[in-house]
């Protein structure tokens, strides 16, 4: 299920791109001041940057549940990091002119991340992948709020037994995939020279695993550099 949704979402974009680039034709405005032209310049209906992003993230989870009960093993969130690259396409007439339209824009983004839990005795670490598709709009010219899905799972999750002796209990979690649908939400800065930073929640919704249910959700910090592509 989750690699279908994956598939289908990700032919979408890369269409809704293909589109934007191929099937728009650039609009020449011109320049007019006192009454007379001075000039012309062409304002492309869209932008195109790429660049690398790193960032930090706090993990959140409740303790686990089992078919009886919920298990109180004192589970509580740790610090982990992120890195990979980021894709902004940014539509309309920049904002500051007459009847800018650069309000709305999508951010595509492929990352690693490390994720960390913890309880009194064990600390959870989850080698993890994320794609966050989201969608902006930019209340100001360089402020923007974003929402969308992030499709995630787990690589490896360490260590392998995770143990409470109180219940007698052992969590394998080299089993781990933690695929996920997150629901993501924040707020975006881009400036002109292309620093880009973002605060974001990002909401779990299903299960790290069969043996051990419950969901991790996190709070994420990133920074970034993306370089214009088409201005």
């Amino acid at each position: 299920m989750f690699k279908r949704a994956f598939i289908t979402l990700a032919a979408i974009v890369s269409m809704a791109v293909s589109a934007a680039a191929q099937g728009i034709v650039p609009v020449d405005d011109d320049i007019v001041m006192n009454n007379s032209i001075i000039g012309s310049e062409v304002l492309k209906p869209y932008a195109l940057s790429i660049g690398p992003k790193v960032g930090v993230n706090y993990s959140m989870a409740g303790d686990p549940s089992t078919e009886y009960n919920e298990m109180d093993i004192n589970m509580s969130g740790g610090i982990g990091f992120s890195a990979g690259i980021a894709a902004n396409l940014r539509f309309g007439r920049p904002a500051g002119r007459p009847f800018g339209t650069e309000r709305f824009g999508v951010q595509l983004e492929a990352l690693y991340s490390m994720r960390s839990l913890s309880n009194d005795v064990e600390t959870i670490r989850m080698n993890c992948f994320e794609i966050p598709v989201l969608f902006q709009w930019y209340f100001v010219p360089t402020f923007a709020v974003e929402v969308g899905p992030t499709f995630t799972g787990a690589f490896s999750a360490s260590p392998k037994e995770f143990k409470y002796d109180v219940y007698n209990e052992i969590y394998h979690m080299d089993k781990v995939k933690a695929y996920d649908i997150m629901l993501s939400i924040g707020v975006n800065c881009k400036l002109k020279n292309g620093f880009t930073a973002d605060l974001r929640y990002n909401m779990g919704n299903s299960d790290i695993a069969g043996n051990f249910q419950t969901k991790v959700s996190t709070i994420s910090l990133g920074i970034g550099w993306l370089f214009s592509v088409i201005k």
